[in-house]
Order: C-alpha cells, then structure tokens, then sequence
C-alpha cells in the first residue's frame, strides 16, 4: 500500500529552491507515510511553508490519492508539514566575510540612501565593501553613484573561460545592480522564479573579490527575493529601515515577523529611524512623521536601535546627483559612523 502511494504523490508538484519543477518524491520533502484505520498520514519538510503553498499541496495530494488509489471518501488523509532550517544547504560565498541585508517593510522610507552611506562609511572606515542592488523592480543605487551607461560596458568579463559579472567601483565600493542591464526608465517585468535567477546570478557569478562587508540593498516588502536570499546565503544580519509613522511601522512589523519565521531565521541587527525630523529653526526639531515612532517600535519588538538620520534637504540634493551624502556633510557624516560602528558592534 506504502508503495501505492508513494506513486500516487509522484503527481503532485513542487518548485524547488533552485526553480525546477520535481515531483515531491524526487525533491525529498516527503518524509514519511504513516497508515492507521480508515487514515493516511503524509509527513512532509518543507523550507518555505507558506500558507498558499500548504493549501495547494493538500489539495493535489488528497485528489491524486483518491484518484489513483480509489480510496474510500470516508478515509481521512492527514497532511503534517513541519518547517525545517536550510542552513545546512546555504553555499557560502568565497572571498566574503560579513553579508549583511538592508530591508524596510515599505517603500519609499530612504532603504538604498541608507544602503549607499553605510557602505561608503565602511569604505571610509578601512574596509573593503561591496554593494549588491538586490531591488530588481526598482534599481536605484546606479543613480544614487551617478554610474553612466559607458561604465557599464566592462561589467561582463571571461575569467578561465567562464563569464563573471565585474563590479564597478565607485568611492571605494564594488557595485552591481540590474540597473546596469537595463535602459533607463525600462520597466522590469519578471515574475518571482526569473527575479531570484537574477539574484543568484549576481551573488554567485560576479568577481567580488575580498570583500569585508557584501551590503545588499533589498526590495520592500516580504516577497520572493527575500526568501531565496536568506535560504541560500549566509546572512550575517539584517537591517531594517523605517519612517516614524504608523502606516510605516506596520509593514515593518511584517518584515521583522519574516525574518523571525523558524524557516527562514536571520539576525536582525538593528532599526534605523530615517527622517526622523527637521530642524524649524536653528535648534527647533518638527517631528513631520510623528515622534519616537521606531524608538517605541523597537523596545516593543526587542531589536536594537540603531539610530535616527534627520530630514535634512542636502541629504536630497546629494543622492540625486549621485554622491553619498557622507563625502559631502560632515555633520551627516558623523551620524552615518555612529550608526554603522553600532552595526559593526552589533556583529561583534
């Protein structure tokens, strides 16, 4: 009977971590087959339990049971998904000591600022540092170093015969982003299977070199990037970025909820509380966003607060022509060091 069914569960499909499609016997998640009076017990390891995944999964496998098998409408067919940790399974990345992922629940809150100026600060610090645009619907850390398309032409090199993907250095960081592949203004319509290609394509085939930090600049939201990159590398931390604000805050509560998932689990460094407030006046602070929104947030969560990076209009000006804010101000300067000593304290 045992085999019966282990031939009936060959029908049923999965995408891999890697995007193939295998039968679940293939992939290994079934673990297990267990038989009792008028009940079928399937135990299955899964990495990504999502709920849409579990609800499809139970569905195919109970109508491939009963199709293949004629089993009796009475029979209950239990499904028992466990979550299991693939850290096992993350390739490690030669060359790279710390990998360390900024991310933010929402868009729009200064993630790649944020991003570009710890990885300069780094750079200003005496550390090798590269950065990885990871946000493959809206790359933005090409504008936020001014990197031309007669840059780009050298990204693609033949070493021993394969072809790498070559940074381009900019102030000291080695960058790639799929803003180098793309036309300015050209809209990236991918769905998840061919982002997370793109991904690992840029983390496993580019000429890093030594690197001491590898910043990776992540998309908003909790989505399919976010899964392959925290199952199959070796996330030292993350690092999350917010608004003071509610609408804000509740989208971060969700990502912070992603990382702490037992399947996927990754240290979360810190909170960084980005346009905290401006000054009014000379010494007068007008908290725009509301006040203390991510302090509160992250005692009430437990994370460490980083620290908090005013509205300041030069911050604005500089992205936009493209030089990191830290090469410029020295006041903005000093706040971007504080926050990244405390991230490299947080590793330590």
């Amino acid at each position: 009977m045992k085999k019966k069914i282990s031939k009936a569960l060959e029908n049923v499909f999965i995408t891999t971590v890697d995007n193939e499609k295998k039968n679940i016997i293939e992939a290994g998640i079934v673990k297990n087959i267990d038989f009792l009076e008028e009940e079928i017990i399937i135990h299955l390891h899964l990495s990504n339990p999502t709920m849409h995944i579990k609800k499809k999964l139970e569905k195919d496998i109970d109508q491939s049971i009963k199709k293949n098998q004629n089993v009796n409408d009475a029979t209950k067919i239990k499904i028992k998904i466990e979550t299991v940790l693939l850290d096992a399974t993350k390739k490690t990345i030669n060359g790279i000591k710390n990998i360390i992922a900024v991310a933010s629940g929402k868009g729009g809150v200064g993630k790649s600022t944020i991003a570009t100026n710890i990885a300069v600060s780094l750079v200003k610090m005496g550390f090798h540092v590269g950065l990885l645009d990871a946000d493959i619907y809206g790359p933005s850390i090409p504008l936020m170093f001014n990197i031309k398309e007669d840059m780009i032409s050298s990204c693609i090199v033949i070493k021993n015969g394969i072809h790498k993907m070559n940074p381009i250095i900019r102030y000291g960081v080695k960058i790639l982003s799929l803003g180098f592949f793309s036309k300015s203004g050209q809209a990236i319509v991918w769905r998840g299977p061919m982002a997370t290609k793109a991904l690992r394509q840029f983390i496993h085939e580019t000429d890093w070199g030594g690197l001491d930090f590898l910043i990776v600049d992540l998309p908003p939201g909790t989505g399919d990037i976010h899964l392959s990159l925290s199952q199959e590398i070796p996330l030292k931390g993350i690092i999350i970025v917010s608004t003071p604000q509610k609408i804000a805050l509740s989208d971060v509560h969700r990502t912070v909820g992603m990382f702490r998932m037992k399947s996927i689990h990754v240290p979360i460094l810190g909170i960084i509380e980005n346009m905290s407030f401006f000054l009014k006046k000379k010494e007068e602070k007008c908290f725009f966003f509301g006040k203390n929104g991510v302090k509160n947030f992250s005692k009430k969560m437990n994370i460490f607060f980083l620290g908090e990076i005013p509205m300041i209009q030069k911050i604005r000006e500089s992205s936009d022509l493209g030089i990191p804010i830290v090469l410029e101000n020295n006041e903005i300067r000093k706040i971007f060091g504080n926050i990244t000593k405390n991230i490299i304290d947080k590793l330590s």
